[in-house]
């Protein structure tokens, strides 16, 4: 008997056999329409030569009657063109500044210079309780080492990527000192529009210490109107044993200033022997050059033994950069139903504080 682990592990493998021959198949379809747009013009030029019939020459004058119209339609419809070329041509570029404008963990690790993120959180639930988080992201480049080399410092390195759930604490103190840390060192081999491999190597600071290794491989596309972002990240720690993260990013521009995004996330450890996933669906507005939000849903689980949701999440998030490049403010109302709490709402409302220092 088939058991959900393994059924998992078969469309994992089968998605992972999409994305490679994705680009193939896309080259495939785009002959396929090359040759069939070019078949019509080759049928016309042999019709146009055979006049011998006064019926024919009746169907060759309708045939440029309907040439006529066809091209007085797409005069009329051609103010469309340059617009939709714009906001179909731009969904890398712009998905990618709002993830820097928002400080996505995947700038922090695609970074290829120092990058410096502080951020603190300080959350209200709807009793009237208030607690803390914090979190760092430190990446510097090592001299001497042609740019290769990073020393990283992170603190939630093995949280859930996509994953807008924190872990708070009573004091702003102790959201800082309570943290596991990561030290390690990263490098990084290939070019931005085909395979990268990043692999790091470091020491996990927490309760014990443990050595760990992680390689993450990362993959984009770029279709007509969607660009998709594919990360894998093999990882081993030498208590707990290996796993991996699967991430899986959809991005489509609708205007000039609004991005919707569809993610996928999936955590298999050995040490568990279940998968966590989480998918989220958000849609990103930028309102100034300093001021963008983004409105989201999420629902996370586990196949632990059958699939099964542990919560939903419904919330939005309002940003803004309020001094110079590198201060940032965030309000964050979300309300989150858990399977713990037989799926009742629970209000929030998270301020965050975010300093940015890149170079």
């Amino acid at each position: 008997m088939i058991t959900h682990a393994e059924l998992a592990k078969f469309f994992y493998h089968l998605l992972f056999l999409t994305l490679v021959m994705l680009p193939v198949s896309t080259m495939a379809e785009s002959d396929i329409a090359a040759s069939n747009a070019a078949t019509p013009n080759i049928k016309s030029k042999n019709m146009s030569g055979d006049l011998s019939t006064e019926a024919e020459g009746g169907v060759r004058s309708n045939g440029q009657t309907l040439q006529k119209n066809s091209s007085l339609d797409e005069s009329f419809f051609s103010f469309m063109d340059k617009p939709q070329q714009a906001i179909s041509s731009g969904v890398e570029i712009f998905a990618k500044s709002l993830d820097e404008f928002f400080s996505e963990d995947k700038v922090f690790y695609d970074a290829s210079g120092t990058y410096l993120r502080l951020r603190l959180d300080s959350e209200r639930d709807q009793n009237g309780n208030i607690r803390y988080a914090g979190n760092i992201r430190l990446k510097l480049r090592l001299p001497n080492t042609k740019k290769k080399l990073k020393f990283i410092v992170e603190t939630d390195a093995d949280k859930r990527q996509g994953d807008i759930s924190t872990q708070t604490e009573n004091t702003p103190a102790n959201a800082v000192k309570n943290k596991d840390y990561f030290v390690g060192i990263q490098t990084s081999v290939g070019k931005e529009n085909s395979w990268q491999f990043k692999p790091s190597l470091g020491l996990h600071l927490g309760s014990n210490i443990q050595l760990y290794t992680r390689l993450r491989l990362k993959r984009r596309y770029e279709l007509e109107k969607w660009s998709v972002h594919w990360n894998e990240t093999p990882f081993w720690f030498n208590s707990t044993g290996g796993g991996f993260d699967s991430y899986l990013e959809f991005n489509r521009k609708i205007s000039t200033d609004t991005l919707f995004r569809a993610s996928t996330f999936a955590r298999w450890t050995n040490k568990t022997d279940y998968f966590e996933l989480s998918q989220t669906f958000s849609m990103f507005h930028a309102l100034s050059r300093r001021r963008a939000v983004s409105y989201y849903v999420a629902v996370n689980s586990l196949s632990k033994p059958v699939m099964f949701a542990r919560y939903y999440v419904i919330g939005a998030m309002y940003r803004q950069n309020i001094h110079k490049d590198y201060l940032f403010v965030e309000l964050i109302p979300q309300i989150k139903y858990q399977k713990i709490n037989d799926f009742n709402a629970e209000f929030s409302l998270i301020l965050r504080l975010e300093i940015i220092f890149e170079k």
